[in-house]
């Protein structure tokens, strides 16, 4: 085991023999006229040497009940959001090389998107390419905000056909209502596909095999109290007309729900996963949209700590598509430059970079639809000044796209008929080298019968089974091309 300061990180943490600094006895004493019952956003300075320690201190934290804002491995700096109590508690645990740095609560930059701007902005792209999209509302929130996502296609006619012989990606951005900069990422989604889908260029040919739909703004009344009452807001809107507590919506979905300390039950709690899964307007607005299309992939963008996440976020567990997940989120990550030009982005699950997490969207997508999913944790903080919205999109706009070229090389599109009526057919699909241990639902078909799947190089057997029984193993090998097959069972 790493050591930090010559102690044991376990040791570290659970130890009581260790003196607090100087510094934050000094802050702790300054901060008693001005802190009592009030949250503030502090830094937390520890001495780490990797993120793999960083994400065991902050794993720590998230276990007894502290806001983990995010962190900076490099700086050795964990953000957290508490109240006098909390900085208190730190203090009596006598962690070892923490100093405290009261962060402040600023303003937000009026340049970001907010709920009305981002429906706007849908509207008009809708408008301005009615060729190429089609814009759906999935959702309404409580406070009555239309949830919004624009589908960017060739064939974005979602009945026809041609739709359905394509897979399909959903990019999601604000979870989190405080996660300004994942809005714009999204937004610059659909923007740079539909400047680009007409012209002679790779990226366009690209774009052109795919169903792209963009979420850019999920948690619309959160974002409403991030800019009316408090910049650091992180849920929903959830209350009961005198209070609002609100619903951590990143973990309410019901793959995984409450199954591993990965959320709190308790209403206060920022990570508050709601009376029942699923019980959040917005969290169903995604989901409704994820039935709908079947994600061959999905990229969830969120902030902060520069991160890579894959599924999944309980201790321990992986998926069966680890060996390629993992490998696609080493490349992701080594093609993302950090902010301050010092490293890239870290790959890794989020128990092994952050802490325990169930009820997530990146989990649900994976574990519903088998889609090849990531978390991306944005920037080295929630709210960074506007100047870096531009190198932060560019940099997303080469990741996401060299995502979409990445997925080809092992894409498997299956067309499944049945021979009796010779119409497109429901079915499920077996894949041999997958393993489905977590919960994991069966692998499906569209409605018009095609399924797509990215699969690691190597030899395949597939299993498809229609609804009356009836079914046929196809032998494949996955090189770095995509293939096409059409099964007629009789």
């Amino acid at each position: 085991m790493q050591s930090i300061n010559g102690k044991s990180l376990t040791a570290l943490l659970l130890v009581t023999a260790l003196t607090f600094s100087t510094s934050a006895t000094s802050s702790l004493q300054n901060l008693k006229t001005n802190m009592e019952g009030k949250h503030v956003r502090y830094t937390v300075k520890v001495d780490v040497k990797n993120v793999f320690e960083m994400g065991r201190y902050a794993k720590w934290l998230q276990k007894n009940g502290y806001d983990v804002a995010g962190y900076s491995w490099r700086k050795g700096e964990v953000e957290v959001i508490t109240d006098m109590a909390g900085i208190e508690k730190l203090n009596e645990n006598h962690l070892q090389g923490f100093t405290l740095e009261e962060a402040g609560d600023l303003a937000v930059d009026s340049r970001y998107l907010n709920p009305a701007k981002v429906e706007q902005k849908l509207k008009d792209l809708n408008a301005k390419y009615p060729q190429f999209t089609k814009l759906e509302q999935i959702g309404t929130s409580l406070q009555g905000r239309g949830i919004w996502a624009l589908l960017v296609s060739t064939t974005p006619l979602t009945d026809s056909a041609e739709y359905a012989a394509k897979p399909s990606i959903i990019f999601d951005g604000m979870h989190h209502a405080r996660e300004v900069m994942t809005s714009e990422v999204v937004m610059d989604v659909a923007e740079f596909a539909l400047d680009n889908l007409d012209k002679n260029t790779g990226d366009a040919e690209l774009l052109k095999r795919w169903n792209v739909w963009v979420v850019p703004m999920l948690n619309v009344d959160g974002n409403n109290l991030v800019w009316t009452q408090s910049s650091y807001w992180r849920k929903n809107a959830r209350g009961d007309g005198s209070s609002t507590w609100g619903v951590d919506i990143n973990r309410n979905y019901p793959f995984n729900w409450n199954k591993c300390n990965g959320a709190s039950n308790s209403k206060f709690s920022d990570a508050y996963r709601g009376p029942s899964a699923a019980s959040e307007p917005e969290t169903n607005a995604l989901m409704s949209l994820a039935f709908k299309v079947r994600p061959t992939a999905s990229l969830s963008y969120h902030s902060y700590s520069e991160l890579v996440l894959y599924p999944y976020g309980c201790n321990g567990v992986t998926t069966g598509d680890n060996a390629l997940v993992s490998s696609v989120a080493n490349e992701l990550a080594a093609m993302l430059p950090a902010d301050n030009g010092n490293g890239h982005y870290d790959p890794g699950t989020p128990w092994q970079l952050l802490y325990d997490v169930d009820g997530d969207s990146m989990s649900f997508m994976h574990g519903e639809f088998g889609a090849i999913a990531y978390t991306f944790e944005v920037n080295q903080s929630f709210q960074p000044s506007y100047d870096l919205k531009a190198p932060t999109v560019q940099k997303h706009r080469k990741a996401w796209s060299f995502f979409l070229h990445r997925l080809e090389k092992g894409l498997v599109t299956l067309r499944v008929v049945d021979g009796r009526t010779n119409e497109p057919a429901n079915a499920q699909i077996g894949i041999s080298n997958i393993q489905l241990v977590q919960g994991e639902k069966p692998f499906k078909t569209n409605g018009a019968g095609y399924y797509f799947k990215v699969l690691n190089p190597g030899d395949y057997a597939l299993t498809i089974q229609l609804q009356d029984g009836r079914s046929q193993v196809l032998m494949i090998k996955v090189d770095a091309s995509a293939q096409s097959h059409t099964i007629v069972i009789n």
